[in-house]
């Protein structure tokens, strides 16, 4: 097969890969308009058909009642913990809605536009070697607990991330694969892996800050970096930067803001009541 260009090669896997997160878009699309955790109307009743349960109150409606429950609404109980008097949070179920939705959708997207940006860069550019070779000589860049501190965050992102997808897409694309026994065991231990791996996750962006920040800290050779576009697109050019260039900057504050935005509301959706109220954790997605 020498005789097949190699570009023809890069260019069928970006087709690969672009069939492939189209069709896990439409699977995604077609789950959400069938699936929902709410009970047809038939299955809420009292007396007949479609009508709310109960008969509490002789002054309101049973729909009025039921419909200040269903946003929340806080009511009274003689037990200590007065949370209890919130039988429906509201905001939890506004960011199922938000999860089962638009997350699901934007997200897909945005998933496969990276990959698909990341493979034609490849196919155009290709691979950034070194212009003279290796010199023989090597410098220790990073010492011991800058490299703990990096494969910490790194390790647990990749792992947060892959038991992330199987929770958002996993009973869409994994299920119908694997099968609903083994999906239910795999699915119920990374859960649990997903949260404690949130508090690792944390102490890795948090050593990052402590031994970094200094030197990512924006100057004006950034700018010229940022102008020739780090030398990506042009064979022979190197800019000049520090310990860290623009481009690794940019990185560095992206995991910091984002990774540390994703910590807070992970910590939030495990500890609703004691770390911050729910409200505030929607409010800020």
């Amino acid at each position: 097969m020498s005789f097949v260009p190699k570009p023809f090669f890069k260019l069928c896997n970006c087709l690969i890969l672009v069939l492939f997160f189209v069709a896990g878009a439409v699977a995604s699309v077609e789950a959400q308009s069938t699936s929902s955790v709410r009970p047809p109307g038939s299955a809420v009743s009292s007396g007949g058909a479609g009508q709310v349960p109960g008969n509490v109150s002789g002054n309101r409606s049973d729909a009025d009642i039921w419909r200040d429950i269903r946003h929340g609404v806080q009511g009274r109980v003689s037990i200590p913990d007065k949370k209890a008097g919130i039988l429906v949070q509201a905001e939890g179920e506004a960011f199922r809605n938000f999860h089962n939705g638009p997350l699901r959708d934007y997200g897909w997207w945005g998933l496969g536009g990276m990959v698909l940006l990341l493979a034609v860069f490849y196919v155009f550019r290709g691979r950034i070697g070194l212009d003279s070779g290796l010199s023989g000589q090597t410098v220790l860049r990073f010492n011991t607990l800058e490299r703990i501190s990096h494969w910490l965050t790194a390790g647990s992102f990749i792992l947060l991330a892959v038991t992330g997808l199987n929770l958002l897409y996993g009973k869409t694309v994994l299920m119908p694969i694997i099968g609903q026994s083994t999906f239910a065991a795999l699915t119920a231990y990374g859960k649990i892996a997903h949260n404690f791996l949130g508090f690792s996750f944390t102490a890795g962006i948090v050593l990052m800050v402590v031994i970094w920040v200094r030197h990512n800290l924006p100057t004006m050779r950034d700018l010229h970096w940022l102008l020739v576009g780090g030398g990506m697109f042009t064979k022979g050019l190197h800019p000049p930067a520090k310990k860290f260039n623009a481009g690794q900057k940019l990185i560095f504050w992206a995991v910091v803001i984002l990774g540390g935005s994703a910590s807070f509301t992970g910590f939030c959706l495990m500890f609703p009541f004691e770390f911050a109220p729910f409200a505030s954790t929607f409010a800020l997605l």
